[in-house]
């Protein structure tokens, strides 16, 4: 079995039961905008590809071991340097620890993440999470609406790479519309 077979049978396992909105589909995803956004790029594929697989596996939000990629990735038949790449890659994704990319590949990988987290399935994720998390649906300073403000709506003025600049103008639109919308009906003023 290859290094990206291997991989995507791995973190399967492991988002098999996550229930905050970064399953396996969010994954997959994910992967899928990868592979869109390094059309035409001089990158270094496989390492992103498995970058983009495993960016999740040790999200510290969602309470994961330390160590699962480095055990994995200890596995497959890649050399140290492609492990050393591939979890730099990973360690530059995060929104929260305010990391900005050092090498295409993690523009684009944060790009991809990123965009996952905005627009329908961003909206949709974002209710998921706080769902998972008892977070209360209200506009207290804790609520899910406020996430949108502390977070999703600032993400689509970070994209790195044209593509995703461009699919980020429409998802960004549409939490904007989504929020107004949201706010007719919470303060009754919906027609």
């Amino acid at each position: 079995m290859d290094v990206i077979q291997a991989t995507r049978k791995f973190v399967e396992t492991v988002h098999a039961n996550d229930e905050t909105g970064h399953d396996f589909a969010h994954i997959e995803r994910v992967v899928r905008l990868v592979e869109r956004l390094m059309e035409h790029e001089p990158v270094n594929r496989s390492g992103l590809l498995l970058a983009a697989y495993l960016h999740d596996v040790e999200d510290h939000k969602l309470g994961r071991q330390k160590g699962l990629v480095k055990q994995h990735l200890a596995t497959l038949d890649i050399t140290e340097a492609q492990i050393h790449f591939v979890e730099a890659l990973i360690d530059e994704v995060s929104f929260s620890k305010g990391m900005t990319p050092t090498t295409r590949e993690s523009e684009i990988l944060q790009d991809a993440d990123r965009l996952d987290a905005i627009g329908a399935i961003g909206i949709a994720r974002t209710f998921q999470f706080a769902g998972s998390r008892g977070t209360p649906l209200d506009l207290s300073a804790e609520s899910a609406i406020q996430h949108f403000h502390d977070k999703l709506l600032k993400l689509s003025s970070s994209m790195h790479t044209a593509k995703a600049q461009q699919l980020a103008m429409s998802r960004h639109a549409f939490m904007e519309r989504f929020l107004e919308q949201f706010h007719e009906e919470w303060d009754g003023i919906d027609q």
